[in-house]
């Protein structure tokens, strides 16, 4: 009875574990020191399932970007450890970091970050084309459709909305086909009809690519969307 117990829960963990795509364990970061001090992130644990749709909240530096960074890795923590689709970011090299944000996370930001030089397409591709990687052309043709890019492949981003710009940095996002994506305030520049028409489609990329979403938000409508929401306050997550 013993050994099939141990047994059962080894299993029970396992498939926990390839549930959760994100790990975070005592995750710290702090900015300055003595009384000055930050305490960016104090102490995270957090664990992410796959394919669900999370938001985080809290006010203006409550540490939702800094957590946001780390998980893409974007930053270092002071302490701690975040894993990542079975990769450990711990100790990586810059260039390994680079490795693995091209290859397990796509962005999307408030500001869009399209190169104006480059067309829709080309934008789209852009990230495969620093990894050197061949487009899935079935898998190009299906996110353009699915965003209703098709008609603009050859526009310039100034030549698109606001949420134009941001339905290219969502194609673009998805192309690598990202373990995760995560997305800063990706409305905040947008109208209240533009903004709504981005959450669907990031929603849509949930469902349709069984994609996992963590997004910042200030918005609480657009958290009440999410399938869980996190709340931060002074570099801690609350209940």
């Amino acid at each position: 009875m013993g050994k099939q117990r141990i047994g059962k829960r080894k299993k029970g963990q396992r498939e926990r574990e390839a549930m959760e795509i994100v790990t975070v364990h005592r995750l710290k970061k702090y900015f300055g020191k003595g009384e000055a001090q930050v305490k960016a992130l104090d102490g995270i644990d957090l664990s992410i399932e796959k394919g669900r749709f999370t938001a985080i909240i809290g006010a203006s530096g409550s540490g939702k970007t800094t957590l946001l960074n780390m998980i893409g890795g974007l930053d270092t923590p002071d302490e701690g450890e975040v894993i990542v689709d079975g990769v450990n970011l711990s100790g990586l090299k810059e260039r390994e970091l680079a490795v693995f944000r091209r290859g397990k996370v796509g962005f999307v930001y408030q500001n869009f970050n399209l190169v104006p030089t480059l067309t829709v397409k080309e934008n789209i591709l852009f990230p495969l084309s620093l990894a050197g990687s061949t487009p899935d052309q079935r898998f190009f043709a299906d996110v353009v459709q699915e965003l209703l890019l098709e008609d603009r492949l050859n526009a310039y981003p100034h030549q698109l909305s606001g949420g134009g710009q941001q339905r290219v940095a969502i194609a673009r996002a998805l192309i690598a086909r990202p373990a995760i994506l995560l997305a800063d305030e990706p409305t905040g520049n947008l109208d209240v009809k533009s903004g709504q028409n981005v959450l669907g489609l990031l929603k849509m990329s949930v469902e349709t690519y069984h994609q996992t979403l963590i997004m910042i938000t200030h918005n609480l409508e657009i958290a009440q969307m999410a399938d869980r929401v996190l709340r931060m306050e002074d570099g801690r997550l609350k209940a």
